[in-house]
């Protein structure tokens, strides 16, 4: 008796664990604030950015770059990176005003207020819109770009429709998992896509010639920057990083990490589109519907290493589109799971999945898929530049900034 006794009053001296209680900078109009946990590093916020934009369209960059420009196409493509690296370091800002928030969080409350924070998500959803369908209808058309790709050129027999249905998937799989997880997939990956493309694009330079570099500004400034803003499309992709920064919290080096990863597929684009132009010259480049694919067969390995370098860029390539499409779908899903206030975002996946695959094969052919992705990346491109920076002079004006805000 004496023994429970004492145990007994161990028991009730001992300090009792406490629930920690949610302090004012913790709740937000009467509710609790949806801040995210930094599990995504300042390399990976940068590497993110690049394993987006480097996917399908390195396949058609070098076309798309001489249409407008002529001669002058590499020079967009440089301007264009330029424009890109402007409205990340946009979307940059508004990370570290409102650290761990997402798009969907702090649009709301830049446009709602104190007492009415219905009214900030209401008036959110057109801020909020553009991003939901153009990262849907990217996800698809990626896909039915990697199709139509695979089936020209190592499955001729195979079916689209597998080969859309089989990226898709895979895809998926990824959106399955944590935000860490796929940090950590892109992290593994990018060396893997930009070591070899960065080869095959300097190793194309033993059939250049350099005649066909000019004459170089002989065009009028009107086509040049018609030139610069379908180049500037090529690196649509940074725009996820409106979900994704609120992962990685405040760092004085998040911004140099994001710069760089517009440097790296700028670098990377910059090259193919002048080995395009030197191999092929402008006539020949505008009718080539996969001018890097037809590049890289006029590389040639010393000592026969390789007989089929196509087969070997293919095999990198795929991995690129893998990023792509997996960054775009979890986006999405993200933005959904937030903007509804669910618990998961897997399910969004699953209910998102067939539609992707039903818009996928809406095009009828190649041409007018093309047509669709350029509405598409004109889309896109007018929600990465105005959303951000619409949202960040509210909140100047209104001088607004979330909790821990650097």
């Amino acid at each position: 008796m004496e023994k429970r006794t004492l145990r007994r009053e161990k028991r009730m001296n001992q300090p009792q664990a406490q629930t920690p209680a949610l302090t004012q900078a913790d709740t937000v109009n009467g509710e609790t604030n949806s801040e995210q946990p930094n599990v995504i590093t300042v390399r990976q916020s940068g590497w993110l950015i690049s394993s987006t934009i480097i996917g399908v369209g390195v396949l058609t960059l070098p076309r798309g770059s001489a249409h407008y420009a002529k001669e002058s196409g590499w020079m967009s493509v440089v301007l264009g990176a330029i424009l890109a690296m402007a409205v990340t370091a946009v979307i940059t800002m508004l990370a570290n005003r409102f650290p761990g928030q997402t798009l969907v969080s702090y649009a709301s409350k830049l446009l709602g207020g104190a007492k009415s924070p219905w009214l900030g998500r209401l008036l959110s959803i057109p801020f909020i819109l553009p991003f939901y369908l153009y990262w849907g209808f990217s996800t698809a058309l990626v896909a039915r770009v990697f199709g139509e790709v695979v089936i020209t050129t190592v499955l001729p027999k195979t079916p689209l429709e597998v080969v859309i249905a089989s990226m898709l998937i895979v895809s998926f799989v990824l959106v399955m998992h944590q935000v860490e997880t796929l940090a950590r997939v892109n992290e593994i990956l990018l060396p893997l896509i930009v070591i070899p493309v960065l080869a095959i694009a300097l190793s194309s330079y033993q059939s250049a010639k350099f005649e066909n570099m000019f004459p170089m500004f002989d065009i009028d400034f009107l086509s040049f920057g018609k030139g610069v803003l379908s180049s500037a499309t090529s690196y649509l992709g940074f725009e996820i990083m409106v979900i994704f920064l609120a992962y990685t919290g405040t760092s004085s080096k998040l911004m140099k990490s994001n710069m760089v990863g517009i440097i790296i597929p700028g670098v990377v684009y910059t090259l193919i589109s002048i080995s395009g132009l030197l191999v092929f010259g402008i006539d020949e480049l505008e009718l080539l519907a996969w001018p890097t694919l037809e590049l890289v067969k006029t590389t040639h390995v010393p000592g026969l290493i390789l007989e089929r370098v196509e087969s070997a860029f293919l095999g990198v390539w795929v991995a690129a589109v893998f990023t792509s499409v997996g960054n775009l779908f979890y986006s999405q899903a993200l933005l959904v799971k937030e903007f509804f206030r669910l618990k998961d975002h897997r399910w969004i996946a699953l209910a998102h999945l067939p539609v992707f695959y039903w818009l996928s094969l809406q095009p009828p052919n190649i041409q007018r898929m093309f047509d669709y992705q350029d509405k598409v990346s004109y889309l896109g491109a007018g929600a990465a530049v105005l959303v951000p920076v619409i949202l960040l002079l509210i909140s100047f004006i209104r001088r607004m900034k979330g909790a821990g805000a650097r």
